[in-house]
């Protein structure tokens, strides 16, 4: 059996054959697993391409990955937006009782209860019901939900601007509500050993050489694939590649891409953003940046003896962008001696998701079977349900095993 790509879409497949007693070769264009989720450790820093964040709440990671063993650090039940008139705190009084005053007085009461309700009605539906719901753009949605006016303008858009990597929260509402309902039922957190730690950990419970990397595939057909002279036959292959490549592959229609640059920074060790993990958001301040979080204060291993600041900005952005007068308008701090340590300008960062959305795209094209976050939806719970659900198919289609169904 073969899987091309072992992002986290090809390596949930294998961790699926393999565990049904199927023998799996992954064939990887690069020299480690990841895919899209990957970490670079120079010097002790821990940089992850683009910012990324893991929700708790995720079902399909809850089912497979070991939480104990990633010890993931959580971020903080809140957002800071910089807005042309100051830094607004907004965050859950359970847990920063102190940003409450900020809470109540900053932008309509009205809308923030209108998303607080939005929110806890989707928290109370399955994923089932989510996903065969009725689409429209994210915006839309929020709209006819009375999410409104500043609050809207200041903090939902910028925020949800960073998760979707698009300006105008043109993305599915469907996927909207199922992000909802995991930062209701679940913390974004962040591995102790980065991103990278997510994908290895699936890479190491698979079989001995079930990975062999440095093997770019040029063609597929329904059982067999060519990695440069050489041909390798098959009983079946899955294309989990990212969905470019898999285009090339196999002509599987895809979405476009949406886009991100990140940069790095250092800083002296010190009080940014109250020590809090929280998630900055450009909610009007001048200049390009979407979001910065300081991310030591979340897992201080990730620069030991310094703070390391992720920033991002959507679209592609040279490293040498002077972002310090906007950075100190963020954090409220002088930036201006922050030493930039990483830049990361990722063209193809997420796969766009525009109304109406399926979630149950088909597993099988041609004969060659399909996986890959864009198969469902741009999130690592998508990509891991991805590569399940074609293992799952390939299971029962070509080695005659019936699955029992794992949900979405």
């Amino acid at each position: 059996m073969l899987i091309i790509g072992s992002g986290l879409a090809g390596l949930s497949a294998a961790r699926q054959l393999s565990i049904h007693g199927i023998e799996v070769l992954v064939l990887e264009a690069h020299e480690r697993v990841g895919g899209r989720v990957r970490t670079d450790i120079i010097d002790g820093i821990h940089m992850d391409h683009g910012f990324q964040l893991y929700n708790t709440a995720y079902p399909e990671g809850k089912r497979v990955l070991d939480y104990q063993a990633l010890d993931f650090h959580p971020f903080s039940s809140g957002v800071i937006s910089a807005t042309e008139h100051g830094r607004v705190k907004l965050g859950d009084p359970r847990e920063l009782l102190s940003w409450l005053p900020t809470s109540i007085t900053s932008g309509s009461l009205g809308s923030k209860a209108a998303f607080v309700r939005y929110a806890l009605a989707q928290a109370r539906k399955s994923p089932a019901e989510i996903t065969s719901g009725i689409d429209s753009s994210a915006h839309t949605a929020l709209e006819r939900a009375g999410v409104t006016g500043k609050f809207y303008s200041e903090v939902i858009q910028p925020f949800f601007s960073g998760v979707f990597l698009e300006p105008e929260l043109s993305t599915s509402s469907r996927f909207m509500n199922l992000v909802l309902l995991t930062f209701v039922k679940g913390k974004p957190s962040l591995p102790r050993n980065g991103m990278q730690a997510i994908p290895d950990q699936l890479f190491n419970a698979l079989p001995t050489g079930s990975v062999r990397f440095n093997s770019k595939v040029s063609s597929v057909s329904q059982d067999s694939v060519r990695v440069g002279s050489e041909v390798i036959n098959a009983r079946a292959v899955i294309v989990a590649a990212d969905s470019t490549s898999a285009h090339e592959l196999s002509g599987v229609n895809i979405p476009s891409w949406n886009s991100v640059t990140t940069w790095y920074h250092l800083a002296p060790l010190g009080t940014i953003d109250e020590g809090k993990p929280v998630i900055v958001v450009n909610g009007g301040a001048a200049g390009p940046i979407t979001n910065s979080v300081v991310l030591t204060n979340a897992v201080p291993g990730y620069a030991p003896g310094a703070h390391l600041i992720s920033t991002s900005a959507l679209g592609i952005h040279e490293k040498g962008l002077d972002l310090s007068r906007q950075l100190r308008t963020m954090h409220d701090t002088d930036a201006s001696k922050w030493e930039l340590v990483g830049h990361y300008p990722i063209s193809q960062a997420l796969p766009a998701m525009t109304p109406p959305h399926a979630f149950s795209s088909p597993v099988e094209q041609d004969g060659i079977f399909l996986a890959g976050d864009y198969r469902t939806s741009s999130s690592i719970q998508g990509a891991m349900v991805s590569g399940r659900r074609a293992a799952d198919s390939v299971l029962e289609k070509v080695f005659g095993q019936g699955v029992p169904h794992a949900g979405n």
